[in-house]
């Protein structure tokens, strides 16, 4: 047909709304925390030069996270979380978004309608203990392409916005080591 164009695709949100469990809804964001931001969990994309480091645990690799504990902060919290699962000392964390979480009707603790933060960090990693100091844990160091297929396998419900995210830090990497 001459002079045929397809109708133009509708557009979407690039994100959409997930659950952790019944109990919360989260929304990704890549604007900065609020200041009184209550972060309960924290997620980390650690790299050594070009390679990633990451924990390994009951026969699986995995990003290391956890949750922050009552009283701790965010940077006590990563650091904690990185030489617990992967042996990481030193971490410089950079935060890369987060899940704005919402806690639902079906939430016993906290309230619902509470609004708490599950934040990404890029982590550049300085130096490596012997082993992690957490029990059940091993590290690996591997290619960034098995980052991804861990990503796209193990958390696969984020995996878009991990990866968007882990661009973004790798080419912020990549123009610092340039300067």
């Amino acid at each position: 047909m001459d002079g045929y164009m397809p109708a133009p695709a509708t557009e979407r949100r690039p994100f959409s709304e997930k659950k952790f469990g019944e109990e919360t809804l989260a929304i990704w964001e890549k604007t900065a925390l609020p200041e009184d931001a209550v972060v309960t969990h924290v997620t980390l994309l650690p790299y050594r030069g070009e390679r990633a480091v990451l924990s390994w645990s009951d026969g699986r690799l995995g990003l290391p996270d956890g949750e922050v504990a009552k009283g701790e902060t965010v940077d006590a919290a990563v650091k904690r979380i990185a030489l617990e699962q992967a042996g990481i000392l030193d971490p410089t964390a950079t935060w890369l978004g987060h899940f704005r979480c919402r806690a639902t009707i079906y939430s016993v603790e906290p309230p619902p309608g509470t609004i708490t933060y599950r934040a990404l960090y890029g982590v550049d990693v300085a130096g490596l203990a012997d082993f992690p100091s957490g029990e059940g844990f091993e590290r690996r160091i591997v290619m960034q392409r098995d980052l991804l297929v861990v990503i796209r396998e193990r958390y696969n419900t984020y995996a878009r916005e991990y990866t968007e995210a882990l661009d973004r830090f790798i080419l912020d990497r990549a123009k610092r080591g340039a300067q």
